[in-house]
């Protein structure tokens, strides 16, 4: 997987990520596009699949989409594992493949170019509750790595990754996945940098209209008054709209999206 990203790296090369439509999805892409940027990959493109029309996963009309938008690699998020026929359609229009899921994988592997995924056959990573958003975010610490070794003079090799642990926190969290000694230290080490004030405009935004406080934030924050706000829209509206807030590197413009969010996530409750 990090020789596939770092081959689209270093040849700018257009990336497309398919995400899934739920928090830990939605967190898994921003964690995808800020950490591959950051990296210097060529900025991503992301689709999610609509809910009611395309059903769950990657599936042949998405694939093509992302043919459509001119991409050369395919980077699934918390999805892909069950995806046989969307990844085969993929591979037959020119796309190369990566999967990066968390799910239990059925009786035949996807097609991919890569898989990262803990849960399957031969994986001997330790932790297997890694969430969707987890498993992104040790791929990109692998292509960080690989950059390391290889190519040291490189931005890549120097890039900031911690700065994605907030959104790393609230994805694990929102997925109700088992705070394994794994997960429990992504989720403390998130925990830490929104306390200190360097969380994403995105998450501060959701914070300040949930009424919660940085210095202040708990796991139950993360759980009971973010993550909703974001599940909401993908229950009910689009999740790139969550997404977007994720993206979101003005405050102001968080902001809008955060009332957004909490107005959708209102009329889900209601």
């Amino acid at each position: 997987a990090a020789q596939l990203l770092g081959q689209a790296v270093l040849s700018q090369q257009g990336i497309c990520v398919v995400a899934d439509y739920d928090c830990d999805g939605a967190t898994a892409c921003a964690v995808a596009i800020r950490g591959l940027r950051a990296l210097g990959a060529k900025p991503p493109s992301f689709i999610v699949p609509d809910r009611r029309l395309d059903g769950y996963g990657l599936t042949p009309p998405l694939a093509q989409k992302v043919s459509d938008l001119g991409a050369q690699i395919l980077v699934t998020v918390d999805n892909g594992i069950a995806s046989v026929q969307g990844v085969q359609y993929a591979r037959d229009l020119g796309l190369r493949v990566l999967v990066t899921d968390h799910h239990l994988p059925g009786a035949q592997l996807p097609p991919a170019d890569a898989i990262v995924n803990p849960n399957q056959p031969g994986c001997a990573f330790a932790s297997k509750h890694l969430a969707g958003v987890g498993v992104m975010f040790y791929v990109l610490i692998a292509l960080r790595r690989r950059f390391r070794e290889h190519d040291a003079s490189h931005p890549a090799a120097s890039a900031a990754l911690q700065q994605l642990l907030d959104l790393v926190a609230l994805g694990t969290v929102a997925d109700l996945v088992k705070l394994d000694r794994n997960n429990r230290a992504l989720v403390d080490a998130g925990l830490q940098r929104i306390r200190q004030g360097k969380a994403q405009p995105g998450i501060r935004a959701l914070m300040s209209v949930a009424g919660r406080h940085a210095p202040h934030v708990e796991v139950a924050d993360l759980g009971f008054a973010i993550g909703p706000r974001i599940n909401a829209s993908g229950r009910l509206k689009d999740i790139s709209l969550g997404i977007e807030c994720l993206l979101c590197e003005d405050f102001e413009a968080a902001e809008r999206l955060a009332r957004e969010l909490d107005a959708i996530n209102r009329e889900r409750q209601s």
